[in-house]
């Protein structure tokens, strides 16, 4: 008798709220490949998004208490111990493991307590397929399984913060080397992040190149104005340091530019008290966080010159490649899986080290040259679907965990 495909993913929080939005498309390919896709998120944050007639969500795991108490740690020591051990012999970050190791002990006992949450909600009869979106609590919990053989294999992705270590306090990643030595597979969004984790010693036949995928929607049409037309989107933190933005417009003095930046942060008030300073011909909308489906409206029906992104790191960068597949140019710092998106025929590419004339220059250079056409357009967006196409991509994903993935 056929067995029902049941593909199980843990989440951060989608498909709650409005974040981790490039997970949209993974999710509608999934369904299609599967019998029946079940979320479980590990928080719960805003409405429930439309979805597939297929794809259920499971509220068990964001509802386990976070707060465990000394009984409950002290009661998996043994597991502790384990994962521990594992994260000390591989690691040359052994004092920080040590100092922080109240912490890692909290929260192994809290993703065990994720795993019996979860494993209550697994249907034996199906053909079960388990795969954490992230790097995270959801990785853990299921290594926890795969190690008590409650579960026989799982997969995982990995985005951008559970990829480079300096991201992380002590530049440690915690239980990475417990969680690659039971996965399976490893999906990987970019080669940049591909070769990082191929240098520092993961093995090659655990790790799969797995980029997003986009569907396209059109070429942005460009309109004759007077006023360039410039956007950006990425929350309001340090990381993104949309500040080398406002640094560089204040060095344009001789054309009228709008920036419409789409994303929220506590960084917003110090960037809105910077923006005041810039000079009469450069205009300012930032939209906060905002549907997804807002942005491509944008891109759509209205015209866009360049998007520009100055992050210091990234793990791919889903914003960029949306622009770009509307054959619009761009203007980045060439960090992470940036590197695969935007080449100099489809945008201009800065050194990590970049500040304010070195992307002014930028600016400059896109809307003053060849790429800010309509008929440029075209090629932009044919190398980023080349590269990004949705439909490809994730039938590859797709039959990477059929095929390869074991089950429960």
């Amino acid at each position: 008798m056929h067995k029902k495909k049941v593909l199980n993913i843990i989440s951060n929080k989608f498909p709650y709220g409005l974040g981790e939005q490039f997970f949209e498309a993974e999710v509608i390919k999934m369904a299609e490949c599967f019998d029946e896709v079940v979320l479980f998120p590990l928080d719960k944050d805003g409405d429930l998004r439309k979805l597939p007639h297929n794809v259920v969500v499971n509220d068990a795991l964001h509802q386990v208490n976070k707060n465990l108490g000394k009984k409950e740690t002290f009661s998996c020591l043994w597991l502790i111990f384990r994962i521990i051990g594992v994260e000390l012999m591989k690691s040359n970050k052994r004092s920080f493991i040590l100092k922080k190791m109240k912490w890692w002990m909290t929260s192994i006992a809290y993703c065990k307590a994720l795993g019996l949450a979860y494993l209550q909600e697994i249907d034996d009869d199906k053909d079960n397929h388990h795969y954490s979106f992230w790097m995270n609590d959801g990785a853990l919990l299921l290594s926890i399984l795969q190690l008590k053989k409650k579960i026989s294999g799982f997969d995982f992705r990995v985005n951008g913060y559970d990829i480079f270590e300096e991201r992380h306090e002590g530049e440690y990643m915690p239980f990475r080397y417990f969680n690659y030595k039971h996965v399976n597979h490893v999906y990987v969004l970019s080669t940049v992040a591909l070769n990082h984790l191929k240098g520092i010693g993961y093995k090659a036949e655990k790790l799969v190149y797995a980029p997003y995928g986009i569907y396209t929607q059109g070429l942005n049409q460009l309109e004759e104005s007077s006023t360039i037309q410039m956007v950006s989107c990425a929350n309001m933190i340090p990381l993104k340091r949309i500040d080398k933005t406002v640094a560089a417009l204040k060095l344009i003095t001789d054309k009228n530019i709008h920036w419409t930046h789409f994303g929220e942060g506590y960084l917003r008030e110090e960037l809105e008290t910077q923006v005041k300073n810039l000079p009469a011909n450069i205009s300012v909308d930032f939209k906060g966080h905002i549907p997804n489906s807002a942005i491509i409206d944008l891109y759509k029906n209205h015209s866009v010159n360049l998007f520009i992104h100055t992050s210091e790191t990234e793990g791919l960068g889903m914003a960029i490649i949306e622009a770009q597949s509307f054959g619009i140019p761009a203007v980045v710092i060439g960090v992470g899986g940036v590197l695969d998106i935007v080449t100099n025929e489809t945008g201009v590419v800065l050194q990590p080290d970049a500040e304010g004339p070195e992307i002014a220059m930028a600016i400059r250079k896109v809307i003053d040259g060849e790429m800010n056409s309509q008929n440029y357009r075209a090629v932009i967006q044919k190398q980023c679907m080349r590269i990004f196409d949705a439909e490809k991509n994730y039938a590859v994903l797709c039959a990477e965990m059929l095929n390869i993935g074991k089950k429960q």
